[in-house]
């Protein structure tokens, strides 16, 4: 057995505590004061999962419908917890129970650290390398919006890769233990389209390494290494079997899936449509802000002072203080192709020398794996703007046009490049050459210099600077676009110097290797706190209780003492695209990336149309609204005008929770489905695509009784045997229906909601979701994430027993 020692100890000691303080630093408001971070995915995340928490809270129960966004939906992605993921206690312990968001930073740090230390990486000089991965922007700008989910999902990445690494350096008990675990939680973070990206990390992982062992006749060691990367791998997906079963199960019902529309013709494949999924494609050019962090501006809404450039110049137009106080807190300074972003994506100009240093250093297959893939990052993310590759990528490669947000891509370089980097230093120290070092300096300082001399040239402007309609204004905005990228340029020249100078210093032993790694490791603090904190700092954090969003103003309250169940439509709100509204109430609209494709449909053909015409018709000060079946259909009863007391509008034509028809009438598929619910009487008429025409059907009535998200019971009665619609959302994946105790079929009516067959009589309806995916999916996630949890603790302790370490 190993002799344990407070020596060899103490780096990882140094490096944890190294990692605590720096998301001290960061998030000491969290930490200490109890504060939370403002973030707008966050809030409308929250929001969205309110009505499952006050469930759970409620019963002890999980809610896995919840009627609180888009009329209706499951809340396997939304606010769910799963008593199988055992995994979430090894979660706990990695991230030491900080509060989040603070915990992703240091897992960050943390996972890329123990990452470096599979590849021999000096520890010391690992530490520097986990404090690139923590805290360079990406990481922080995705924090300060709220993607936390995408943020843990990145922060597991190199664990997994250390992992696989380890198999492939044949310590497989060790590698085999780590990668079932990391695995499983990379995979619990619930970021698919993450968990995604790291599979093509390690694809090209296994064609490059393939490629190797063919030619060095190893294809057998190989392939027996594959073998137990596969299992290891199996076994962390099987530790989030349910998670990925439901998720699997619903997402042909999404907009991920095919559309059943001939009209559309973007969505037939099965996947997002195209212009979607490349909306956020990040520019060619916008990729030097890895070298530049504002070569493109800052976030679309940046506080850049009283004392910038915009300040300045809207002064000398003479606008007054309090106007210009308020355009420069936010100030559109970014400039390029995507619609909005929180900030630039920037690793850090230090890592980018070791980078080069690295591509000129090391050999062999790691240097082609992690090249390729960070050209594979790179040219993803510019998605409609690469559209030769890209395309292809979308129309082709399995799975692909799953996911939105192609910049999200970067991702895979911003791992791969200090991954590559840190390798290549390691090696460049011990063997130190002046020549190398000067042409990684000329090259970075020389392409740095080219961009200073490009923006003589450049014009800062963007197509979004149409709605700015004062010039003054526009050129003020210009010129402070000029100025960020100039002084981020001239700032990114005095890093370099500083990074050389430390590196040829430590050429000439005039440091030794602890200081070079100590100031090297702070000089990368440096570099990226200061970009950063212009998007994570104190102004980010908030008392719980100040948020609005918690509090329901007068409208809220007045809606909220009808205590039945009905849908509002937020009119003081972008209805499709804001979840806050659903925190109090169930919402015909929401905020969610997979909401249902048939439910998409109903926005684009009916639902958007009919909001516009009740605005036009509130404004008018009609408030008999017409002209909106399908809003009606939905049981929209109340429309939120305002926010005070009386800034509510009752819709009596809302037809309630379900009624009788005396009609079914037959069309031939769905595009005939969703025409004639905008055309019919839907209180007399049910529209199908797949049941047989009827007519004179018996009507009754039927009352709702109790609602729960998982439950609905209703009392019923008709003199003849009749057809009920209720005003629920159909999905057939877990919801049965029930009359007197006996399961009945549950048709699709009307385009999205349900309908059922109701004999004569009296009668007791029962809906009840009771999804199998996620019932047996949590049972096989608890032995599995505990096989994994146990296998793992079983290879550390018998790694111990043995004199070769990681």
């Amino acid at each position: 057995m190993k002799e344990l020692s407070f020596k060899s100890f103490l780096p990882h000691v140094l490096a944890v505590a190294v990692f605590l303080l720096i998301t001290v630093i960061f998030f000491y408001p969290v930490i200490f004061e109890g504060k939370v971070m403002t973030q707008n995915d966050v809030l409308q995340g929250i929001s969205a999962g309110q009505e499952a928490q006050e469930y759970r809270n409620r019963t002890g129960n999980e809610a896995l419908w919840t009627n609180s966004m888009f009329s209706g939906m499951p809340t396997y992605l939304i606010n769910i917890y799963w008593s199988g993921d055992i995994s979430r206690y090894v979660h706990d312990i990695f991230s030491l129970y900080l509060p989040s968001p603070a915990r992703y930073t240091f897992l960050g740090m943390l996972c890329f650290y123990i990452l470096l230390l599979t590849f021999r990486v000096n520890p010391y000089l690992a530490i520097a390398g986990g404090i690139t991965y923590g805290i360079n922007s990406f990481f922080i700008v995705s924090i300060e919006a709220g993607h936390i989910w995408k943020v843990s999902a990145i922060a597991y990445m190199p664990l997994v890769i250390a992992g696989v690494h380890l198999v492939m350096q044949k310590k497989n008990l060790l590698g085999i233990g780590l990668t079932a675990l990391a695995v499983a939680l990379q995979i619990r973070s619930n970021h698919i389209q993450i968990s995604y990206y790291l599979f093509l990390i390690l694809l090209v992982f296994w064609i490059v390494y393939l490629v190797d062992a063919v030619r060095n006749k190893t294809v057998n060691d190989f392939a027996k290494s594959t073998a137990i990367i596969a299992i290891a791998g199996l076994l962390g997906v099987a530790s989030n079997i349910g998670k990925l079963w439901t998720s699997l199960e619903y997402s042909p019902y999404t907009i991920r899936g095919k559309s059943e529309l001939k009209s559309n013709t973007q969505s037939t494949s099965g996947g997002l449509d195209r212009d979607y999924a490349f909306a956020w494609s990040n520019g060619v050019t916008e990729t030097l802000t890895f070298l530049v962090p504002h070569f493109y501006g800052g976030a679309s809404g940046e506080n850049v002072g009283m004392k910038s450039v915009l300040a300045d110049d809207l002064r000398k137009a003479g606008v007054g203080n309090q106007q210009i106080r308020s355009i420069a807190s936010r100030a559109p300074t970014y400039w390029g192709e995507q619609p909005f972003v929180a900030g630039p994506i920037y690793t850090g100009i230090i890592v980018l020398i070791f980078f080069v240093l690295a591509i000129q250093v090391v050999k062999g297959p790691l240097k082609i794996w992690l090249l390729v893939a960070t050209a594979l990052g790179f040219m993803l993310s510019w998605g409609k703007n690469f559209e030769l590759f890209n395309y292809l990528m979308f129309d082709y490669f399995p799975l692909y046009n799953k996911f939105r947000a192609v910049s999200m891509t970067l991702a895979i370089p911003v791992l791969c490049i200090p991954l590559l980097g840190f390798v290549g230093l390691s090696q460049f120290l011990q063997k130190p050459d002046r020549k190398i070092l000067l042409r990684t300096i000329a090259i970075l300082g020389g392409l740095v210099l080219l961009i200073l001399l490009a923006s003589l040239f450049m014009d800062f402007k963007s197509t979004r600077d149409a709605a700015i309609s004062q010039q003054f204004f526009l050129d003020a905005l210009v010129n402070q676009r000029a100025s960020m990228l100039r002084s981020s340029a001239f700032r990114s020249l005095i890093f370099i110097a500083m990074a050389a100078g430390l590196l040829y210093y430590f050429h000439l032993k005039r440091i030794n290797q602890l200081a070079f790694y100590g100031l090297a490791s702070l000089l990368i603090f440096v570099d990226l706190y200061t970009v950063d904190t212009r998007y994570v700092n104190k102004d980010n954090f908030s008392r719980r209780n100040t948020i609005s969003v918690y509090k329901p103003d007068q409208a809220d309250t007045r809606i909220l003492q009808d205590d039945g169940h009905y849908r509002v439509v937020n009119l003081t709100a972008d209805v499709f695209n804001d979840a806050k509204t659903s925190y109090f109430h169930a919402s015909i609209g929401g905020y969610h990336g997979a909401k249902m494709r048939r439910y998409q449909d109903l926005i684009e053909k009916h639902l958007g149309n009919e909001i516009g015409t009740a605005i036009s018709q509130i404004q008018q000060r009609d408030v008999n609204i017409q002209g909106t079946p399908v809003l009606n259909m939905l049981n929209t009863k109340y429309f939120k005008l305002g926010n005070s007391q009386n800034a509510i509008l009752h819709n009596g034509r809302a037809m309630g929770n379900a009624w009788f028809v005396e009609e079914i009438r037959s069309v031939p598929d769905a595009d005939a489905c969703i025409n004639a619910i905008g055309e019919e009487d839907l209180t007399r008429i049910a529209i199908s695509e797949k049941l047989e025409g009827r007519q004179l059907l018996s009507k009754g009535n039927i009352d709702l009784i109790e609602y729960d998200p998982n439950y609905l019971k209703y009392t019923s009665s008709n003199d003849g045997d009749g057809f009920a619609v209720f005003s629920e959302i159909y999905y057939e994946k877990g919801w049965k229906a029930f009359i007197d105790g006996k399961e009945t079929p549950i048709h699709q009516v009307n385009y999205v909601l349900r309908g059922i067959e109701v004999t004569a009589g009296d009668h007791e309806i029962e809906f009840r979701f009771e999804p199998g995916s996620y019932f047996v999916g949590n049972k096989i996630m608890w032995v599995c994430s505990l096989l994994a949890i146990f296998l793992f603790i079983f290879a550390v302790v018998m790694d111990f027993r043995r004199s070769d370490s990681i």
